[in-house]
């Protein structure tokens, strides 16, 4: 009775036009979106190719680094139609603020990529994460909302159960029969989007790790409509009416689509509120205002404490240095010693600042992520971005590469400028710094599958618990549904 029943779903999906829509559909809007996404990783990949190589040619040296600074590049991602996520705001690069001192490499982040496409802003861009989650669910509802409620108005319910079949038969056939008809629609547009890109030569497909990656991408894509299937049917055997069920889907789909993911944000600041990265930097700005009070003070108080420097004018002083004046010295030295020492102090108060800041935004990044996991839309579109290369990993990532090309930028120049004067670093042929050296760089290492799939396993259990507690509640009901 099995096959009989899900013959018959099968059959009654494709001649009342549902199974042809969702085929049109996915062999419409994924391909396009996957052409429109390569096209826009293309141009963006010139850029950061020409960008590259004229940093290369013009960044040669430790000196040519100590002239005009040094940078770190971040490639665009190569699985952007899978998610666009928040590449948009990720930093591009990582670049030398001033001058490399003694005392280390100032570096901060910088994003140059600029809006090609006001209109994708505005709305959005046609990834695959965007398909299945708004596109792809809108069909489920409609392969759904009268599963069961459409047939017993229709009064073959209660034929078909008047037959020797059992009810959880009945409701396995169903939902195996709705969902062999997304997953052949939905595969059939993620082959077709493929081979729009492999054989124009678009693609990015030269690698086992970006295949492996897209296949996991349409795994967890089947896994969330498998779900939502479910959720479907659960509501079409509480329901009497289809009328009913295609607004009780639509509220949920709004709900879980629309409402909470964003809401999720709005509970976690009201929750766990932190500063706005504004009053942060007013916090920094005082705290070096101050600290530059104090090292003022401590420059006067050393001068009228050092004898034969407090009367001294400036030109006698420079006059006195010059000649070596070992009062003068001394108190330079004194100095420097003292600018040393509130570096250090403003630098400490600054990344405390930032570190608590950071603390504090993370905790509540957490609370949302976790808030909006009620929603399997959220779930789906967590894991897809991470698979993507566009969420906060690759952030996290990026974080980690500031840190590492500060490192060798400390190691390799900073540290060497005790040796010779910084005035006459690149233009000195001393043996003990080599100007001439090869500039160190920082090669872009992008997140292992592994360490992503490790970041979003919660969602991956999540999205499978949905649909088996959905499949189960379905299962429940439709046991206890008046087939009448």
């Amino acid at each position: 009775m099995f096959r009989i029943i899900c013959r018959k779903e099968l059959l009654e999906n494709i001649r009342n036009y549902r199974f042809l829509l969702a085929l049109v559909i996915c062999l419409v809007a994924i391909p396009l979106g996957f052409t429109v996404s390569q096209k826009d990783y293309a141009d963006r990949r010139q850029v950061y190719d020409d960008t590259v190589r004229d940093y290369s040619e013009s960044h040669k040296t430790v000196g040519d680094i100590m002239q005009q600074g040094g940078a770190a590049f971040r490639p665009p991602s190569v699985l952007g139609f899978l998610s666009g996520g928040v590449e948009s705001i990720l930093p591009s690069s990582v670049e030398t603020l001033g001058y490399i001192t003694a005392s280390g490499a100032n570096v901060e982040f910088n994003n140059t990529r600029k809006i090609d496409n006001p209109f994708m802003a505005l709305f959005g861009r046609l990834d695959l994460a965007f398909i299945v989650s708004t596109v792809l669910a809108v069909l489920v509802m409609i392969f759904t909302f009268n599963a069961i409620t459409g047939e017993k108005e229709r009064r073959t319910l209660s034929q078909i159960m008047a037959n020797p079949v059992s009810r959880p038969v009945a409701i396995t056939a169903k939902m195996a029969a709705g969902m062999t008809l997304l997953a052949a629609a939905f595969l059939t547009g993620m082959l077709a989007g493929t081979l729009l890109l492999v054989v124009p030569g678009l693609g990015p497909f030269s690698g086992t790790k970006i295949i492996t990656t897209l296949v996991v991408g349409a795994g967890v894509s089947l896994l969330f409509l498998f779900a939502l299937y479910n959720f479907g049917l659960l509501v079409s055997s509480l329901t009497r009416s289809s009328v009913t069920a295609m607004v009780t889907l639509l509220s949920f789909w709004v709900a879980m689509a629309m409402i909470l993911p964003k809401g999720s944000v709005v509970v976690a600041k009201i929750l766990l509120p932190a500063k706005s990265q504004s009053v942060v930097d007013l916090e920094k700005n005082q705290v070096r205002y101050q600290i530059s009070n104090e090292l003022g003070a401590a420059i006067v108080y050393l001068t009228e404490t050092t004898p034969g420097i407090k009367n001294m004018t400036t030109e006698e002083f420079f006059k006195a240095l010059k000649a070596k004046n070992p009062a003068v010295e001394a108190f330079e030295k004194k100095q420097g010693e003292l600018q040393d020492e509130f570096k250090a102090k403003t630098e400490a108060a600054l990344e405390r600042i930032d570190a608590e800041f950071d603390l504090h935004k993370a905790r509540e990044a957490a609370l949302a992520l976790n808030l909006a996991r009620i929603s399997p839309v959220s779930c789906l579109v967590n894991i897809l971005t991470e698979l993507a290369g566009t969420g906060f990993m690759e952030e996290a990532k990026w974080r980690e590469t500031r840190t590492r090309f500060k490192q060798i930028l400390d190691r390799e120049i900073a540290s060497k400028q005790h040796e010779l004067g910084f005035k006459d670093m690149w233009m000195s042929s001393s043996d003990r710094f080599n100007a001439k050296a090869p500039a160190p760089t920082v090669p872009a290492e992008p997140v292992p599958l592994e360490r992503r799939l490790a970041a979003v396993w919660v969602d991956l259990v999540l999205l499978a618990i949905y649909g088996l507690v959905f499949f189960a509640g379905a299962y429940v009901s439709f046991l206890r549904y008046d087939v009448r």
